[in-house]
């Protein structure tokens, strides 16, 4: 796989999970994409540790709120 597939999919990932994040908790596009971006989550799969891009999107989404509830 290229470094160029692998960003695709990486991105279309993040985008996925940002989708899920503003259908589950009633967020808007921008606030969702915020809260990704700034999450430990999203660091960890662009790092691609633990092979977290794997998981559902759903299952992120959830990881990622949660980690911004308890900041």
């Amino acid at each position: 796989m290229t470094q160029e597939s692998k960003l695709v999919l990486r991105s279309n990932k993040c985008a996925r999970i940002i989708k899920a994040l503003c259908k589950m908790y009633n967020l808007s596009l921008q606030k969702a994409t915020e809260i990704f971006y700034k999450s430990v989550t999203s660091e960890m799969i662009e790092k691609g540790v633990s092979d977290l891009q794997c998981r559902s999107d759903n299952y992120l989404a959830i990881l990622v709120w949660e980690e911004f509830n308890e900041r």
